[in-house]
């Protein structure tokens, strides 16, 4: 049956078809780095003076040509290779040619020191209290990954992509406010946010923290039954407000013209779109309404289960949806200069 619900997902609400889903991309330009060899790699990431590890894999059909690179960010007290294994955007990578790359947060404890969080600046961690002084700054990190793995196997920098799970969408979220010059579009997954609550009313965004450079595509996924990451706002202090408050902030800053348009595309899934918005980018929300248990909760769509009360909904694939949205963005070529 999972053929068929993709390819019914597929026809109602993705760009393309789904023949451009299953083939690899053939526009990839030529590289004349040597690369890493196809498969899972542990490359060393060196920011701020502290050495890092992130979990990499690198598809078969990409030797000697530049890929797009996809960062998959774990949620708070996970690790790269949970999310890795949850998404199972490696294999979507497989089938379409792109590089996957799954880091750790910045922040860890030594009592538990394979959970690792995000330092995402004016709110606290989820659950284990305010960020450390000296955590680092996971912002100028992905930066320094992009570099450092572009250093070593051949990655398309207009084609630089960024999704999440709960904290690691919070972290997409910032990375598409602050790296906006980087990254060619995000997919936050249970967490989208468009900047810091605001101090003076924490049920709207402090505009100062959310200022791209440019106008962000962004895909996104939630239930209305999440009870981690509410929905409708509240919750914890590091979420406050609500996803249509966050989504109304980011048609703000992309100056998407038309109202949204909303779609049924699964028995308890709605893609809510709006379009067209400034240099060609769009925000598609996919709203899952259905309790916590029964595929709305805190969970990835289509994701492995992995034995939390939030049932992963069966009724899309996110991981597939994701790569089928960024494939139609990349950051707009450099200017040159004149000779």
């Amino acid at each position: 049956m999972r053929p068929l619900r993709w390819l019914l997902i597929c026809l109602l609400g993705c760009h393309g078809t789904l023949a451009s889903a299953l083939a690899l991309d053939v526009t990839a330009a030529p590289c004349g780095a040597s690369g890493l060899s196809a498969g899972q790699h542990s490359v060393t990431v060196v920011s701020a003076g502290r050495s890092r590890a992130v979990l990499l894999f690198v598809p078969a059909a990409g030797h000697g040509r530049e890929l797009p690179l996809v960062f998959d960010l774990h949620g708070s007290g996970g690790n790269g290779e949970s999310q890795a294994h949850s998404s199972r955007l490696a294999d979507i990578g497989a089938k379409n040619g792109f590089v996957v790359a799954n880091p750790n947060g910045g922040v860890t404890f030594s009592n538990a020191p394979e959970k690792y969080y995000w330092n995402i600046p004016g709110v606290p961690l989820s659950g284990v209290g305010d960020t450390p002084a000296d955590a680092p700054d996971d912002v100028q990190f992905i930066s320094d990954s992009i570099d450092q793995i572009a250093a070593q196997t051949c990655i398309d920098q207009q084609r630089i992509y960024v999704t999440g799970m709960s904290g690691g969408a919070r972290m997409a979220s910032l990375l598409g406010c602050r790296l906006a010059n980087r990254i060619a579009a995000i997919a936050p997954v249970s967490g989208l946010r468009a900047g810091t609550p605001s101090a003076d009313n924490p049920a709207q965004p402090d505009p100062s923290t959310c200022r791209p450079t440019r106008a962000m595509p962004i895909i996104s996924f939630h239930g209305t039954g999440d009870l981690t990451n509410p929905y409708d706002g509240g919750g914890k202090l590091y979420w406050a407000y609500s996803v249509p408050t966050a989504l109304r902030q980011w048609v703000a800053l992309d100056h998407c013209r038309n109202m949204p348009r909303e779609r049924r595309v699964a028995p308890h899934v709605t893609l809510v779109r709006y379009e067209p918005c400034a240099q060609g980018a769009a925000i598609w929300l996919y709203r899952t309404d259905a309790p916590s248990d029964q595929g709305g909760g805190h969970a990835w769509p289509g994701a492995r289960p992995n034995g939390a009360a939030a049932r992963p909904s069966t009724e899309i694939d996110a991981s597939e949806l994701i790569w089928q949205f960024f494939r139609h963005y990349r950051l707009p070529a450099p200017a040159t200069g004149r000779g």
